[in-house]
């Protein structure tokens, strides 16, 4: 159960067979297994109370102890989920009784509650084969072939209000994006994911079809990461030329085929958390050669480590060749096999200049993840004193407002002095057939909730 989100279809399936504790609905947590999670006055500590009359699927009830050891396991295994439980204090936390739980953290952590909407799915206590942990989900798994099918079948007994409302689902993969369009077309599927940016003109007038895009908030986006520790970019003059020499407005027509939209190098716009106060970054290919013919920097050749390994990185990279040149900047592209890009994390870190594609996540984790002393993915180098002390601050922060205030304290300083150039917004693309309807993101559009989905007649 552990690597059953290894793919989107995996990840389709998981949301299907298990509960989680909690999900994303915009920027709101909607808890699922828990009845309400609430910290005390610094917190440091997180009380979660279980809500009544959950069953697994062999009809035992859940308990706060099958959501302390789901939590225990995810934090101490290489796990997606175990970085959002970095601060988790397995030891100290404990089941208070059969419906409460008290979470203990290792240091203050007010964004907890969106750590514990992120796919904690749960399963029992004592659990030790995890490929076949039970689950409290609307539907059990029927059949299974790795790689290519699943049959699923609906729970008579579910707990949740809503669904299922199908009797039976069957989850098909298929690696290509043509092959998808082409299978909802001629009826094979009744929903496809992760189409191609062009489906959306190409299909528009379909009548058989209904194309539909990623809420705002869900779209990935495109960037630069400037590594601050590595030269040129030791240098504020290099960072401020790429970010200079960027004709965003160019980008979005180019790359995303003028379906997306300009980012102002600062991720999770349309999100709660986005400070919608931040200045517009201008297109400047004058500064950008002027800044290059100083400090020593002149003739410097930056070369883009990046990929194909999804839609988006490459082309923008390749577009940033033509402008670099017009704002006297000598760019080459550097790409890395598609299986080895994220393979070789350490030159992935340690490169000067590479791609990067942000998926979706609540803004305050997505921070947390990219910059500062606790970060996964530190793309841009380590951080600065200051800007670890204004992440620790963020989570420090306890309340609506002052969250809120924290994030905008971080988007500031990145936008001014971190070493990410996002210039891009991409939306994703997804088709299903007109009598289709219950399909929903709960925070992630490429992996969607099929938990109340339905056929029209």
């Amino acid at each position: 159960m552990l690597q059953a989100t290894a793919t989107a279809v995996d990840y389709v399936r998981a949301r299907l067979i298990w509960d989680t504790v909690g999900e994303m609905d915009g920027s709101t947590c909607v808890w699922r297994v828990a009845k309400s999670v609430e910290p005390n006055a610094d917190a440091t500590v997180w009380t979660v109370r279980v809500r009544d009359g959950i069953t697994f699927s062999d009809g035992r009830a859940l308990t706060a102890e099958d959501v302390l050891f789901t939590l225990r396991t995810f934090a101490s295994r290489p796990t997606t989920q175990s970085a959002y439980l970095a601060g988790l204090d397995v030891k100290a936390s404990k089941a208070r009784d059969k419906h409460t739980l008290e979470l203990r953290l290792t240091s203050p952590d007010g964004f907890f509650d969106l750590a514990l909407a992120q796919s904690m799915f749960v399963f029992p206590a004592g659990t030790k084969d995890f490929s076949k942990a039970l689950g409290s989900g609307p539907f059990v798994l029927k059949e299974w072939a790795r790689g290519k099918s699943s049959l699923l079948t609906a729970r008579k007994d579910y707990w949740g209000d809503g669904g299922p409302y199908l009797d039976e689902i069957e989850l098909l993969s298929v690696a290509e994006a043509g092959a998808r369009l082409n299978g909802l077309k001629a009826g094979q599927f009744d929903y496809a994911g992760a189409l191609t940016l062009t489906t959306v003109r190409t299909e528009k007038q379909n009548p058989d079809l209904r194309i539909s895009i990623a809420p705002r908030e869900l779209w990935g986006e495109l960037a630069f990461s400037m590594n601050l520790s590595v030269a040129p970019f030791t240098h504020p003059e290099a960072v401020q030329a790429v970010r200079c020499a960027l004709d965003r407005e160019a980008m979005v027509r180019s790359v995303t085929f003028g379906l997306g939209e300009v980012a102002d190098d600062a991720m999770g716009r349309h999100q709660d958390w986005y400070d919608t106060s931040l200045p517009h970054p201008v297109h400047d290919p004058d500064k950008a050669r002027r800044l290059m013919s100083s400090g020593g920097l002149k003739g410097t050749e930056l070369s883009v480590r990046t990929s194909d390994y999804e839609y988006g990185p490459l082309e923008g990279a390749t577009a940033f060749v033509d402008q670099g040149r017009a704002a006297g900047l000598r760019v080459a592209v550097d790409k890395v096999p598609a299986a080895d890009f994220y393979a070789d994390m350490k030159s992935l870190l340690a490169a000067p200049l590479k791609t990067s594609f942000y998926h979706p996540l609540p803004l305050p984790l997505a921070l947390s993840t990219y910059y500062g002393p606790r970060a996964s993915y530190p793309f841009t180098g380590p951080s600065s004193d200051t800007l670890n002390g204004l992440i620790k601050a963020m989570h420090g922060a306890v309340g609506d407002d002052k969250r809120r205030r924290s994030v905008h304290d971080v988007q500031r300083y990145l936008q001014k002095h971190g070493g990410d150039a996002v210039f891009a917004r991409v939306p994703t693309v997804a088709g299903a057939k007109p009598t289709v309807g219950g399909v929903k993101a709960l925070g992630f559009f490429d992996y969607p909730c099929l938990r109340d989905a339905y056929l029209a007649a």
